[in-house]
């Protein structure tokens, strides 16, 4: 990283300071452990779960209210004592009430014993207080206490003895660096000088403001624009009102700006990485994926890459998404945690372990994911489905298929893939429809829409519903005639409402005259006049859907079919159960001459040898049969239409050797008579 990296940066005072930073951590972590010790015998009788609910609610004025109400509560001095500790911790760390920190830190002192660890604990944070406050004599004065209070060997002695070397060599320093700033202004010294007295004023275990520390930082960049040391102030901005002033709202806008300002510098690529973090810890986990995701694309050599990996993976473990949270944490364990020295385990939080612990942790984890990721992926399928989010859903249910080792599981999600994968594309139409308001194409939309409704998911309300937006919002569009004739289908053969579709027909016919559905239309209303035995209706329609120039559908073997030549079938079939014989015969005989290459000609030939048959002429409908027969034995596709057209006749069969079977016995039959 620049200089000698993030947290080793080229710093002064730091490297004189060095030494004993580590020893006074040691002994940082040694009061704090004391103090938890302390407060976690207590819990239960300060109703400890409630006031840290409140604290990771951000609630502090609650909080300190709760604890305010305890200690007018309680006549117990030890309770008391702890209760107003933890009031100063909460005025000191999170809401920065310096004074009414250094009340409750007073009332600690005044109800401790004198010289035993709690109070000189207690002098301690006062003399903190004193310092953010920035009186650093009082704060001396209050470390002196302790130093005259208790023995040499004592860890508070220690403690507070080193705070008063501290502030006074980081004062005499601080005037050190405002006279280079007098004599140098306007030069690189200058700058690294303004740049050391935030320093002093950032370090805790020196002058400890790091609200002066943070204004020091932004005159700095305010006045020296982009320097060297620009990346790394803004940095420190971001990194104090996080992890010092617990303000992490305003933490990610100073991380931000060291993105947006210093995109190349490696600052940058640690910036999105604690952003990352703290959306984690604020449970965001939506928002630390993604800036993980453009870290891990944007700084490829960063050097924590192995934590963006592992965090990445928690993140997706909280969101619930167990395939990405998969893949990190095996990125994670095989591309880093081999080569990993242990000194960086506690980037992610594994201090003090090995790595065949850290292994053995993850791998049990992974297991557990693969375990359990059919049955969170099938909940979420089913709460995107509840929400009709078809197209979230589509993308877990092809997943799903893909992943799921659970048997029970793959068979859900397979008999739910063709209805979720319609839904949607109905979804995903209506979305392109809002974008594009160009009539034509919505015209078009609408009408896919109810087509997949009514084809796809055999939902006919709703087909009708689509079509029946596009009638009347775009009636002249050239899809309307077919929304139109499609609506009449459904009505006459889904939801058997005969009125209602010969209505869409009559209305098609009447309104689109030029129209190739007005062909299709006069057909079927043909066919709905003719089921109900209107049958000089079904004439009518039949001969109109005659009249219009002809559609061909070419078939196999060189037949070819058209609604007209379906209707000047039917022609024939009406008059035959009008018990019209005469005309029967006549329009059979037509159709026959006029359609050589119809596929009817056999259910014609069938139709008239019955006629035969029934006016007492059996050699004549021998006759007819075998023409039919000689014609279905040629392609099969004559079979199916005697059997679509000749049913009650008693074609019944369903392939083309039942037709010939069926035609052989009719002739044996009348051969006999």
């Amino acid at each position: 990283m620049e200089s000698n990296g993030i947290v080793g940066t080229a710093n002064k005072v730091g490297r004189r300071a060095l030494n004993f930073t580590q020893y006074a951590l040691r002994l940082k972590l040694l009061v704090c452990a004391v103090l938890a010790s302390v407060i976690v015998l207590k819990t239960t009788q300060l109703h400890a779960n409630t006031i840290v609910s409140l604290i990771e609610a951000k609630e502090y004025e609650e909080a300190a209210e709760a604890l305010q109400n305890l200690a007018e509560s309680t006549k117990n001095v030890e309770k008391l004592g702890d209760i107003f500790y933890r009031l100063g911790e909460i005025y000191y760390t999170y809401t920065h009430e310096y004074l009414k920190a250094l009340g409750a830190y007073d009332k600690v002192v005044q109800l401790s014993e004198k010289g035993l660890d709690d109070q000189f604990l207690s002098y301690i944070k006062k003399g903190d207080v004193y310092c953010r406050l920035g009186e650093y004599g009082d704060a001396i004065s209050t470390y002196q206490i302790v130093v005259n209070q208790s023995m040499p060997n004592n860890f508070a002695h220690q403690t507070a003895l080193q705070k008063i070397r501290n502030i006074r060599s980081a004062r005499e320093d601080l005037q050190n660096q405002r006279r280079v700033i007098s004599v140098y202004e306007g030069t690189p010294l200058a700058v690294e000088a303004r740049f050391q007295i935030a320093e002093l004023y950032r370090n805790l275990y020196q002058l400890n403001q790091p609200e002066k520390a943070i204004s020091e930082y932004k005159t700095m960049l305010k006045r020296h624009g982009d320097t060297k040391l620009s990346p790394e102030a803004q940095w420190r901005i971001g990194k104090l009102l996080n992890d010092v002033l617990n303000q992490p709202e305003k933490a990610i806008e100073a991380y931000n700006k060291v993105v947006e300002n210093y995109p190349s510098s490696n600052f940058a690529a640690d910036a999105l990485f604690r952003t990352a973090l703290i959306h984690n810890e604020q449970k965001q986990y939506e928002h630390a994926v993604q800036v993980f995701g453009q870290l891990e694309k944007r700084y490829l050599d960063y050097w924590n890459m192995h934590a963006v990996y592992y965090w990445m993976g928690v993140g997706y473990e909280n969101l619930q998404n167990y395939h990405r949270s998969i893949h990190a944490y095996r990125t994670f364990l095989l591309a880093y945690l081999p080569n990993l020295d242990s000194a960086h385990f506690g980037a992610i939080g594994k201090y003090n372990q090995n790595a065949s612990k850290i292994e053995a942790e993850l791998k049990a984890k992974i297991r557990q994911l693969e375990s359990d990721l059919p049955k969170i992926e099938w909940a979420k399928i089913e709460k995107y489905l509840a929400e009709e989010n078809y197209i979230s859903a589509l993308r877990l249910v092809r997943q799903l298929i893909a992943d799921a080792p659970d048997a029970a599981y793959l068979q859900r999600a397979q008999s739910k893939l063709r209805s979720i994968q319609k839904q949607a594309a109905i979804q995903q139409l209506r979305m392109q429809m809002r974008k594009n308001l160009g009539s034509a194409t919505v015209a078009q939309t609408l009408f896919r829409i109810g087509k997949i409704h009514e084809r796809g998911l055999q939902d006919y309300e709703k087909a009708i519903i689509a079509y029946r937006q596009l009638i009347d919002e775009h009636p002249d569009s050239p899809w309307a005639a077919e929304a139109m004739y499609r609506s009449g289908l459904i009505y006459a053969n889904q939801l058997d409402d005969l009125q209602n579709a010969i209505g869409h027909y009559t209305t098609l016919i009447r309104q689109y005259q030029t129209s190739t559905h007005t062909i299709m239309a006069n057909f079927q209303l043909g066919k709905i006049y003719h089921s109900l035995n209107q049958y000089d209706k079904a004439l009518k329609a039949y001969q109109t859907t005659i009249a219009f120039p002809e559609q061909d559908r070419y078939l196999a073997n060189g037949y070819k079919d058209s609604f007209a030549d379906s209707a000047q079938f039917r022609i024939g079939r009406v008059h035959y159960e009008d018990g019209r014989y005469d005309d029967a015969v006549s329009a059979f005989n037509e159709f026959i001459a006029s359609r050589l290459q119809s596929p009817r000609r056999a259910a014609a030939y069938v139709y008239l040898a019955r006629i035969s048959e029934d006016r007492g002429l059996p050699g004549e409908a021998v006759e007819t049969y075998k023409q039919a027969r000689s014609l279905i034995i040629e392609n099969s596709i004559q079979a199916k239409m005697v059997i679509d057209e000749a049913n009650n006749l008693g074609f019944q069969g369903t392939d083309t050797k039942a037709v010939i079977k069926r035609l052989d016995n009719l002739s044996n039959r009348l051969g006999r008579k």
